[in-house]
């Protein structure tokens, strides 16, 4: 790579990655392309992206932004998982389905709204349901109200009407 590319790779990475607010640094040894595909299409479902890098001209790209703290943690080969939305728990889950399936370690750190998690901060996050999950728990929760409600309203009636049957049934016996 001469110094032409370099400085376009590095320009490439601030201007994608680096704009990122949320971004897990794995670390990919021991996968190969084909594993690296499949980790790719899974965090596309989740509109999450993984990006290979180069550990110095990453540590240039991110001199700015949120990713800065991560500084010291591009050793040894390294890829960047971001999200491209709001669901970091879905990309964070499927990197730690990925790691356990494929026996890698899932993180070496991340960054959660300019804030640096540990592996172990990580696991907790990715134990969490995703947005979609927590989203449909909000709207159970808000209609049980009213299906309990209407379930109370709907047996009152019922009961007027068996009441006003069984009158009826009674003045007809006599």
């Amino acid at each position: 790579m001469n110094q032409g590319e370099k400085q376009e790779e590095v320009t490439t990475l601030s201007d994608t990655v680096g704009q990122a607010e949320n971004a897990f640094l794995v670390d990919f040894k021991g996968l190969d392309v084909a594993r690296s595909t499949d980790l790719r299409i899974k965090l596309r479902e989740k509109e999450g992206r993984l990006r290979i890098v180069k550990n110095r001209l990453a540590k240039r790209a991110f001199t700015e932004g949120a990713l800065e703290v991560l500084d010291s943690n591009f050793v040894g080969q390294t890829a960047i998982a971001y999200p491209l939305g709001d669901d970091v728990v879905g990309v964070a889950k499927v990197l730690r389905d990925f790691a356990e399936e494929h026996e890698i370690a899932p993180v070496k750190a991340g960054v959660v709204d300019g804030r640096v998690i540990t592996p172990e901060e990580f696991a907790v996050l990715a134990d969490l349901p995703s947005r979609d999950e927590l989203i449909a728990k909000v709207l159970y929760l808000m209609q049980y109200p009213i299906t309990g409600l209407a379930t109370v309203l709907n047996g009152v009636i019922r009961n007027f009407v068996v009441v006003l049957g069984a009158v009826q049934q009674q003045k007809e016996s006599e």
